[in-house]
């Protein structure tokens, strides 16, 4: 397929509004329609491959970035596939033990968590996982793309201070941090996949509603942030929507369909 414009699609809040890994019908069939339209439709979300894969399969999607950037695949291959060490993993667990704080422990196929209080759950039902296994020492026996820390915004600072310059901390949900390898970004992502596939100088736009797209929209010529985005998205956006169909609505700004 010959390929003229990309688009960057968030999930949580975008595609998906409700967080359930679900999408409408006008949806799925506008996908369906990219390809006539010479448009590569990429999913950038911060859910793993085991998460998105029944929605990749639905969309027909072959190119997607997962996991904040640490997981990326260009039709169907896999290009890069970032990892946490289990030195650098130990020490946040034990700074997250001292703060008395949850731990979840992420790769391409599930996940675990080392404990489950109040604050964990709630984020938990947000984001409707209802299930989690407890296991401490997961990281022992599986590969670990990325962490979880389950704490407000306020909590950040501590960790923020400790691994300055060695990991990267993206906020994707009120109570929840994405912990990734220095460097890991969907905008390091996107110049991987444009580069990997030889796509330059192409039309690009992406659409994200929270401060995991930030580096995201940095890098892409047009990015569309949602109407109830957050503060800093918006500010860095090309176009804000204005109701509550935000991905139609820039869609059809942008004469995408």
């Amino acid at each position: 397929m010959q390929i003229n414009k990309i688009i960057f699609f968030d999930l949580d809040g975008m595609l998906c509004p409700h967080n359930d890994l679900q999408v409408t019908p006008e949806i799925t069939q506008l996908f369906a329609k990219f390809p006539a339209h010479h448009i590569l439709p990429v999913v950038a979300s911060g859910r793993s491959f085991y998460e998105v894969q029944p929605l990749l399969r639905k969309l027909k999607v072959d190119s997607y970035i997962l996991s904040n950037g640490c997981y990326v695949v260009a039709q169907e291959s896999v290009i890069q596939n970032q990892q946490l060490s289990n030195n650098v993993i130990e020490k946040i667990i034990k700074l997250a033990n001292d703060r008395k704080q949850d731990v979840g422990f992420f790769n391409q196929k599930d996940y675990a968590v080392t404990g489950i209080n109040h604050l964990t759950r709630r984020h938990m039902n947000a984001m409707h996982l209802s299930k989690a296994l407890i296991a401490p020492e997961f990281y022992r026996t599986h590969t670990v793309n990325f962490l979880n820390l389950y704490l407000q915004k306020s909590e950040e600072v501590a960790y923020q201070k400790t691994f300055s310059n060695q990991l990267e901390f993206v906020r994707y949900a009120p109570l929840a941090v994405d912990v990734l390898p220095v460097k890991t970004s969907k905008a390091q992502a996107i110049d991987k996949l444009l580069t990997t596939m030889n796509l330059p100088n192409l039309a690009t736009y992406a659409f994200g509603d929270q401060n995991n797209d930030l580096t995201m929209f940095s890098k892409v010529d047009y990015g569309i942030a949602m109407k109830k985005a957050t503060i800093e998205l918006k500010r860095l956006a090309s176009y804000v929507a204005k109701t509550d169909s935000g991905v139609i609505e820039g869609l059809r700004h942008y004469q995408l369909i």
